[in-house]
């Protein structure tokens, strides 16, 4: 969505100003946040940090700020390198393709789990956190954009509106698998 012109202050970037403005009764608490690459940067992992606030996530690997060694290295499947830069430590990590990684939380080290099919496989910590944490959100985006209802359209408020009524439909269809008794929405009145 267009987040509107900026006209008060040019330091940081909108998407770091949303994630600091939004967890501003969270910060100084200790907590842990979860970002996707969307918003994650090493600069806002940084500052997350300073406030007690530990981060893991994904990361684009265009930011301004990564560690360029990382970016570039080239590894085979399975690979594993990392680099720190104060309290924020970036991953990259080749499973089906690189994975890149920022965290404050766990330091990087690979680690042997268990998935859904009872199989032993070797992963990076953070990438495990992150995965343990963020499934639903990525399950709920991943589902949304197989029944999707594309609309093209110059506007962006229809777009948002077609996107919240993906998500309502999936919601209800949930909803009605999981109780007894399914309710059923008619936009239609019977008339006499």
């Amino acid at each position: 969505m267009y987040f509107g012109k900026d006209t008060t202050a040019r330091t940081g970037k909108k998407s770091e100003k949303i994630v600091l403005r939004l967890m501003r009764p969270y910060l100084l608490k200790g907590h842990q946040l979860y970002m996707d690459n969307y918003y994650n940067s090493v600069t806002l992992s940084q500052k997350l940090v300073d406030l007690k606030t530990h981060t893991t996530g994904t990361l684009r690997s265009n930011r301004k700020d990564n560690p360029k060694d990382i970016i570039k290295k080239k590894l085979k499947k399975n690979q594993h390198v990392w680099e720190r830069k104060n309290k924020v430590y970036v991953s990259k990590w080749v499973d089906k393709r690189p994975v890149l990684m920022v965290t404050t939380s766990v330091h990087p080290r690979l680690i042997e789990i268990q998935n859904r099919f009872q199989q032993r496989k070797i992963k990076p910590a953070e990438v495990a956190e992150y995965n343990q944490h963020m499934s639903g959100v990525d399950r709920a985006d991943q589902m949304i954009s197989y029944y999707s209802s594309p609309r093209k359209s110059i506007r962006w408020y229809k777009k948002v509106m077609f996107h919240l009524l993906d998500v309502a439909y999936g919601t209800h269809f949930l909803f009605s698998k999981n109780t007894a008794k399914p309710i059923v929405i008619s936009c239609f009145s019977e008339r006499n």
